[in-house]
């Protein structure tokens, strides 16, 4: 059994939170579960070594790295709060037998202008979904399933889709027609988890939010650009071609 663990960045609707949307996820093996969440436990006793961040407060990258959330009321600097999302980071891309991928929607494009906030989000997940049946089908030499952890909100509309495509999921073909091709390798509903309490969708948080400052870097931390290039050894290349580090764009121009 595969988890797949996820987190957004941005806001999928036009008005506000910059131009891109990104989903992120962290793949577990079952069988890897035990061994990793040991590298969770390892960073929270680390963090609360050198920050004072208790293992039960939650890690959230956007209030971390602004002295927020879980360091409200300390005084590190700068270099101290990119230290700590490098550790973040650091731990992820040590995980044994995890993946990362990414889907980056670029809402400016012209290809999106007549889409709402709800298009652009459903086309996220539905290429998330997608992605993550396809690994479980080729990775698997016997039949292995997926079950999908998400943080809460738009519970609804998520547990539609993936109702939907596990029935119909029309891919174009390069022939001209469109194939059903539902996705058999995920089972039940996706289960929303509130962040505070779940420690793997507080690591997704960070994946998101490093790839949103890659694709928008922003003055005040222009530290958090490159960071994304950390998670290479764990990325899922295998779902684009363009990258190394597992990320999905979209459109394309």
């Amino acid at each position: 059994m595969y988890l797949l663990y996820s987190d957004e960045s941005g806001d999928p609707g036009k008005s506000n939170q910059g131009n891109h949307f990104i989903l992120s996820s962290l793949l577990v093996h079952e069988s890897r579960w035990h061994e990793c969440f040991g590298l969770i436990k390892q960073l929270r006793a680390n963090l609360k070594q050198e920050y004072g961040i208790n293992r039960n407060d939650e890690l959230h990258a956007n209030k971390n790295i602004a002295g927020r959330g879980a360091l409200w009321g300390t005084m590190y600097s700068k270099e101290m709060r990119v230290k700590l999302f490098k550790a973040v980071l650091e731990a992820i891309s040590q995980m044994p037998g995890a993946k990362t991928m990414s889907i980056c929607i670029n809402k400016s494009s012209s290809q999106l202008e007549r889409k709402s906030g709800r298009d652009i989000h459903d086309t996220a997940w539905r290429f998330m979904l997608q992605r993550f049946d396809n690994f479980i089908s080729r990775k698997s030499t016997d039949k292995d399933y997926g079950i999908v952890f998400h943080d809460t909100g738009h519970d609804v509309e998520i547990r539609k889709l993936m109702r939907k495509i596990r029935v119909f999921n029309y891919v174009p073909s390069k022939y001209g027609k469109s194939r059903n091709l539902p996705l058999t390798s995920l089972i039940e509903d996706p289960v929303p988890r509130d962040s505070a309490h779940s420690q793997f969708i507080q690591l997704v948080d960070y994946i998101a939010y490093c790839l949103f400052r890659k694709i928008e870097p922003t003055e005040k931390y222009p530290e958090l650009k490159e960071l994304y290039n950390m998670l290479e050894p764990v990325a899922l290349k295998e779902v684009s071609s363009s990258n190394d580090l597992g990320i999905v764009y979209y459109p394309l121009n």
